[in-house]
């Protein structure tokens, strides 16, 4: 029997970007495809699978709607607390192998990820679940540095390598 795989998307370079997005808009009654396209901007058919991702680490409920985490991701003052509460909700079995998830290089992470998956090194589904955990832990951390500056925008700056 195979684990199930931890939350992850093979685009998860516009995880940060959409954060922000949903930052500087009101949150929708329902979080849906229209949503993310039209008024976020994500039309492309790997940015569908935002929408599973948030869902399985908290902050969408099943049917799509934003949950008081998600409100708090809105909340620049309270973003990166929200991202690291998502990130052990959905990735459980890291944080129970590794207290210190959140500070791992990648090697041992991947290495992690395949012990608790079953996936071998190299794998895609492997790559885009590190990819994922680090996406969103590169956000948390940005978003931490830019909460303590008091200015959101650096999270994206700081993303981008401004």
């Amino acid at each position: 029997m195979q684990a199930e795989y931890p939350p992850f998307m093979f685009g998860y370079g516009m995880i940060a970007d959409a954060v922000a997005k949903i930052q500087d808009r009101d949150a929708p009654e329902v979080f849906n495809h229209e949503y993310l396209r039209y008024t976020l901007g994500f039309g492309r058919e790997s940015d569908r699978a935002f929408i599973p991702l948030f869902k399985r680490i908290g902050f969408l409920t099943t049917e799509g709607r934003p949950t008081a985490l998600y409100q708090r991701l809105r909340d620049p003052k309270h973003a990166a607390a929200a991202v690291r509460e998502a990130m052990q909700a959905g990735y459980p079995m890291l944080y129970a192998k590794h207290a210190d998830a959140d500070t791992i290089d990648r090697k041992s992470l991947a290495a992690s990820v395949a012990e608790v998956t079953g996936l071998v090194a190299g794998h895609t589904s492997l790559r885009a679940i590190v990819g994922t955990f680090l996406a969103l832990r590169e956000l948390a951390s940005a978003t931490a540095t830019a909460e303590a500056a008091g200015d959101r925008r650096k999270v994206v700056e700081r993303r981008k390598g401004a």
